[in-house]
């Protein structure tokens, strides 16, 4: 027995076990209070738990396409809150987060390609981009843009197999720089389109065999319990820990190209030859695809980028841009930096979400500033020269 006033050994080793459970538990509490001020005081831009499964964006986004990869799943919803946003996403019956759309139309439309930003990633569907043309130009805008790494060449392939089967009689267009020319690259695990290959013998690819076996296949709603889901759902620390780690591959990513490319930080400076002419390819298949209607081709600036024009007064990938679509009858490329820089009277940040470096309401409508008068000239070579009849018309109701 031991000394008297002495707990004997085995009750001595439950009470280290429960100290240490306590102490691992008040760990967690402090690490998801540190994320919570970290998201909430919006110094991270991490995704706000919504302490609901009713709607995951397992079950919205995904790879689920054969032919081009990440899109939204049919007539799903998705919640979607950051500190500084609380935004509730729709799909059509097709998958585009849009309202529903005829295939056929006998009035003017334009077609809508692009990310996250013509998405409008964490605004209402009526602020963003699309919308706002739409309102100022009676024109229906069928919006096919999607999050989820789609750049160029998924914009090419999602055109081909699905926004061609809409009756459209221009193209708007978007390239995100400071993405694009890494969502190009072969993504691993990932199901999306690639360009093998060197110029001008480039060939359509995807990094795995089946859009089944992507690690961002879509979860179906009714599926059983998931882990990594429920504690996006109920912890700040979950949506944190996807936020650095995101970070973590899209920087050691660039870290691969940087010997070739320079420090640069602004993608409008850092690209390389290869880069460019996938991208140009993509636009280019897009443009003949398209052929006689008009695309109207755009790049949207980051923070980032914008901080460097300021410096150097200089844009090398609008540059290069401009002196292809100098070439193409029917594209039209809108450098969007400059325009908007002098929109903002020199304080960019208007225009975009405070917790997120995407456009907040007042960007979208900065950029349909812009680009309203090339659209307006667009639709009346459509009218010119197509099946379209003069004559202003209402939307499409919805």
């Amino acid at each position: 027995m031991g000394a008297p006033g002495t707990a004997p050994p085995r009750r001595r080793g439950v009470r280290r076990i429960l100290a240490a459970l306590v102490g691992v538990a008040l760990s967690l509490v402090l690490v998801e209070l540190a994320c919570l001020l970290a998201v909430e005081g919006q110094w991270l831009s991490a995704r706000v738990p919504s302490y609901s499964v009713a709607g995951s964006r397992n079950t919205f986004w995904g790879d689920v396409s054969p032919e081009f990869g990440a899109w939204h799943a049919p007539n799903a919803a998705y919640r979607h809150q950051k500190a500084c946003f609380d935004v509730t996403y729709r799909s059509n019956s097709y998958g585009a987060r849009d309202a529903e759309r005829p295939r056929e139309s006998d009035m003017p439309r334009v077609a809508v390609l692009g990310d996250s930003f013509m998405e409008g990633y964490g605004v209402e569907e009526s602020e963003r981009l699309s919308n706002v043309l739409e309102q100022r130009l009676a024109v229906p805008f069928l919006n096919f843009g999607t999050s989820g790494n789609a750049g160029s060449t998924h914009a090419y392939a999602l055109y081909r197999s699905l926004v061609q089967g809409f009756e459209h009689d221009a193209v708007l267009c978007a390239i995100l720089p400071e993405n694009d020319f890494d969502d190009d690259q072969p993504q691993q695990g990932r199901y999306l389109p690639y360009w093998a290959g060197v110029a001008p013998d480039f060939e359509l690819r995807f990094p795995i065999p089946a859009v089944s076996a992507s690690s961002w296949a879509r979860v179906e709603a009714h599926a059983g319990f998931d882990l990594g889901a429920t504690l996006r759902d109920f912890t700040y620390t979950q949506n944190v820990v996807d936020l650095l780690y995101s970070a973590f591959k899209q920087q050691r990513m660039r870290d691969r190209i940087d010997g070739d490319l320079g420090p640069a930080p602004s993608r409008f400076h850092r690209f390389s030859v290869a880069e460019f002419e996938r991208l140009r390819h993509s636009h280019e298949r897009i443009a003949r695809l398209a052929a006689p209607r008009q695309v109207v081709l755009f790049t949207i600036p980051r923070p980032v980028d914008f901080a460097v024009h300021l410096e150097t007064g200089r844009s090398p990938l609008d540059d290069a841009l401009q002196a292809w679509a100098a070439t193409m009858p029917n594209v039209t490329f809108v450098p969007l930096l400059g325009e908007m820089l002098r929109a903002s009277s020199g304080d960019p940040a208007r225009h975009f979400l405070r917790c997120d470096a995407h456009w907040s309401a007042a960007g979208h409508r900065a950029a349909a500033e812009v680009l309203e008068r090339h659209l307006v000239a667009a639709l009346g070579t459509a009218q010119a020269n197509s099946r379209v009849t003069t004559g202003a018309r209402p939307p499409e109701s919805r």
